[in-house]
């Protein structure tokens, strides 16, 4: 399955990075049902790394502010993780959402989950311009701005990292096979992506043990 990176990427983002993750045999349903330990460690860890929510320190954390400043926008990840920092646990009504934001919360590195039957290979990691507009979760159509780093299928923009993930390819209840993408365009090691993406790995595989999950793959 083709990932690139096309030279308008590369030219605005040279130490840009796509990693990317595919499972199969992965049945979603309403909630997890093996990994409820992974998601109390993480917010304990984020408990213990953070006190007095000082997560806007973390090198992570502040690579990303940097980038959603520039869209006139500000880092989702982080305010999910400050209300686990205020009590709350981590949960959706997806478990293969819930998968994914377990181990987005436990490095900060921004994960999107699409459903591998709807995308349309090859991917394109690129750049908006003025005139890209897409559907995302909402499902209303919306203008991008221009630079923001998006991905292509062959039918369209699949997400962007200023406004999120697209609706056709969104991860759904009776999707059973994703693809999550880890979102780096600026300030963020190769090493955190790969082992952020390890992480989910390993929690697809103790929620499904049946499911087929492939290398970790970094485009860059």
């Amino acid at each position: 399955m083709k990932i690139t990176l096309t030279s308008a990427f590369c030219s605005a983002y040279p130490d840009g990075i796509f990693g990317a993750l595919i499972a199969r045999n992965c049945a979603n349903r309403s909630q997890t049902l093996a990994i409820a330990a992974d998601k109390r460690a993480v917010e304990g860890r984020l408990r213990e790394k953070f006190p007095g929510e000082t997560i806007e320190d973390d090198p992570v954390a502040r690579a990303y502010a940097v980038y959603f400043r520039r869209f006139g926008g500000r880092y989702p990840v982080v305010h999910q993780a400050k209300t686990v920092l205020g009590g709350r646990s981590i949960q959706s009504n997806s478990a293969l959402v819930e998968a994914m934001f377990t181990a987005e919360l436990d490095s900060l590195v921004l994960t999107s989950g699409h459903d591998l039957g709807a995308l349309r290979f090859p991917l394109a990691v690129d750049i908006a311009v003025a005139a890209d507009t897409y559907t995302p979760l909402s499902g209303k159509d919306r203008m991008l701005k221009a630079g923001d780093m998006i991905v292509r299928d062959a039918e369209g923009i699949i997400a962007s990292v200023a406004y999120g993930p697209d609706d056709r390819t969104q991860l759904r209840p009776d999707t059973d096979a994703a693809l999550f993408g880890a979102w780096c365009p600026v300030g963020i090691a190769a090493t955190i992506v790969e082992a952020h993406l390890e992480t989910l790995a390993a929690l697809l595989k103790q929620e499904w043990p049946a499911s087929t999950v492939e290398p970790v793959r970094l485009v860059r």
